[in-house]
């Protein structure tokens, strides 16, 4: 029995060779695959079929997202999405980076957005929207947020000392928008 990766519409064989089963389809004589999966072709009964691939579940809104900060503008953040989570079942990103608006944020009024968001931060946000022109995520819940921040003086990262944010190494106290899960306490 030989085995091939194919594509929906991909050519398998004729009718006269093999006799089309599962996830196949017939036309002008020509057997062709519906799915893209495996291609099993069994000689002894002159049959194949298609044994379809596990479908790819992709990230959709409420999909929480692990991402790094690039960009920090006037009215929004720009991120990097590494790994995309609905509750603990993994999810595919299909684009790279994405959008946090400032009235996304907090749950409050942000006066100043670098207070909420540094370049390099690592956060963890939802997906907000998925748009034809990009991806805008939210922050405003309490457990989102940055999860690890770093010293915007000397790049060690930041320590949560008594709610607040501490460089062990220099000593600045900063401000982020952190979230229930942050890594170093």
């Amino acid at each position: 029995m030989s085995k091939k990766i194919v594509l929906p519409g991909e050519e398998l064989s004729t009718a006269e060779e093999f006799e089309g089963r599962e996830n196949t389809f017939q036309d002008d004589g020509i057997v062709f695959s519906d799915s893209i999966g495996e291609a099993e072709f069994d000689s002894g009964n002159y049959e194949v079929k298609v044994k379809k691939a596990k479908p790819l579940k992709i990230f959709t809104p409420g999909t929480k997202v692990y991402a790094v900060v690039s960009a920090v503008r006037k009215n929004y953040v720009l991120v990097s999405m590494r790994e995309a989570y609905a509750g603990t079942e993994k999810r595919v990103l299909t684009r790279g980076s994405a959008t946090i608006m400032v009235s996304m944020i907090a749950q409050g009024y942000v006066r100043d957005i670098r207070d909420a968001f540094r370049v390099g931060d690592i956060i963890v946000a939802e997906v907000e929207a998925i748009k034809p022109y990009g991806v805008n995520l939210r922050t405003n819940k309490p457990d989102l947020g940055v999860i690890r921040a770093y010293c915007s003086k000397c790049r060690t990262p930041l320590h949560m000392v008594q709610e607040k944010l501490m460089c062990t190494n220099c000593g600045s106290v900063e401000k982020r928008k952190t979230g229930s899960g942050y890594i170093l306490k």
